[in-house]
């Protein structure tokens, strides 16, 4: 997702309501099997001391497996951003790429482990070992 910044310096604010794709490179690492329904929604805005703001709201959906079946769950998130962006960012090209910064931030809210709401404790089992009783 890229900002021009010369139309951002001439308008002082630009609002956002976008639907994100993120690139399957940024997670094919991660405990993630894909992203979707990715929407941001807010306003970059650029100050009187030239520094940028931007102020948005994202939401979308995790599929993850699960940490017991490893079935796909989805997992719905929801983040606010409110970061004034560094001056290095801004100086490539009159451009200003916000992919990397959104990605810091909606990586953040994937969670350590989920599991289906659906699973059955009593039955589950593997090759050498069963669940015996689940300790609250």
């Amino acid at each position: 997702m890229k900002i021009d910044l010369r139309i951002l310096n001439s308008l002082k604010q630009i609002k956002i309501n976008e639907t994100l794709i993120i690139p399957k490179e940024y997670y094919q690492n991660l405990d993630i099997l894909s992203l979707k329904n990715i929407k941001i929604k807010g306003e970059i805005i650029i100050n009187n001391q030239s520094k940028i703001n931007l102020n948005v709201i994202i939401t979308g959906t995790f599929i993850l497996p699960c940490s017991v079946s490893l079935a796909p769950v989805n997992y719905n998130f929801k983040t606010n951003i409110n970061e004034i962006i560094p001056e290095n960012h801004n100086k490539q090209e009159f451009r200003l790429e916000l992919l990397d910064i959104l990605w810091e931030n909606i990586v953040s809210e994937d969670p350590i482990k989920v599991s289906k709401p659906e699973i059955e404790i009593e039955n589950i089992e593997g090759i050498g070992w069963k669940l015996e009783k689940e300790i609250n």
